[in-house]
């Protein structure tokens, strides 16, 4: 065990959150201002998404594909992972722009990634989705097992036949978004602290292709929770804060409330698309 990980276990569980938010905001006021180049961002005038959530044609394949995953996967909401609501949104997003290369930051125990690779596999021609973790998801002693899933996020995936279009990788995110592999979507879902959102929006913003776009998670506008009883990650938020402070090219579209159940009983997502000002 490492001098770290041993200083976290002696901290009580209801001080973590003060202690990382310390840590963050520290962080937070040494970080230099990046670029951001917009150039690549799908326009957020193309961007109904409305229309993207309500495709009917969407929401059947989804259905069918949904429960072909749950026999595998299951269905109900695992700790830390996407939940069941969200993990529809991303499929219809992938299913409605049919980016062919998706980039996924955080695997975790693969709750998004069997769907957004099941989402490739269906409407997209030569899709390939990289799901990336700064741990070892697939190890013996992955997410996976603590949380108590049955397999590792790549058994599943070779359950589902999508290992042909998924590749796994265990890299911190920082070196990842170097390149030089482009992509058409790009999903930030590792570290929500907003040193880390900030400097990942910057780097994921060179290595997008035309009409990109990037999706990130765990966005609570304002740092607002989305429920009276719900808790809200502020990092997100805070770093579109400080990128609208910082340029007028970038837009970021929180998709709101959803057709569908997300969690604790409502319908609103946490998820919201990085475009550019028309």
């Amino acid at each position: 065990m490492t001098i770290a990980a041993f200083v976290r276990r002696l901290i009580p569980s209801a001080l973590k959150q003060p202690v990382r938010n310390y840590i963050d905001g520290r962080a937070w006021r040494q970080q230099p201002q990046l670029p951001f180049a917009a150039l690549n961002l799908r326009p957020c005038s193309l961007v109904d998404v409305t229309a993207v959530m309500n495709d009917a044609a969407i929401g059947a394949a989804f259905t069918e594909d949904n429960a072909k995953i749950a026999s595998v996967y299951g269905a109900g909401e695992v700790f830390g992972g996407v939940n069941p609501g969200d993990r529809r949104a991303l499929f219809h997003l992938i299913a409605y722009f049919k980016p062919k290369r998706v980039l996924e930051i955080g695997t975790h125990v693969g709750a998004s990634t069997v769907h957004i690779a099941s989402a490739l596999c269906r409407f997209v021609d030569d899709g390939k989705l990289t799901t990336v973790d700064i741990d070892e998801v697939n190890g013996p002693q992955g997410a996976w097992k603590v949380l108590g899933l049955s397999a590792p996020p790549a058994s599943f995936i070779s359950r589902l036949g999508l290992e042909g279009i998924t590749t796994f990788v265990t890299k911190p995110a920082a070196e990842m978004l170097q390149g030089p592999e482009r992509y058409d979507l790009i999903f930030l879902d590792g570290d929500h602290s907003a040193p880390a959102v900030y400097r990942e929006i910057s780097a994921a913003l060179k290595i997008l292709e035309p009409q990109g776009l990037i999706v990130l998670h765990d966005f609570y506008p304002g740092g607002k929770p989305l429920t009276p009883d719900g808790g809200a990650i502020k990092g997100p938020s805070m770093a579109a804060d400080r990128i609208y402070s910082e340029t007028d090219d970038i837009v970021f579209l929180p998709l709101g409330l959803l057709p569908w159940q997300t969690k604790g009983g409502g319908n609103a997502t946490s998820l919201a698309l990085t475009t550019k000002r028309n």
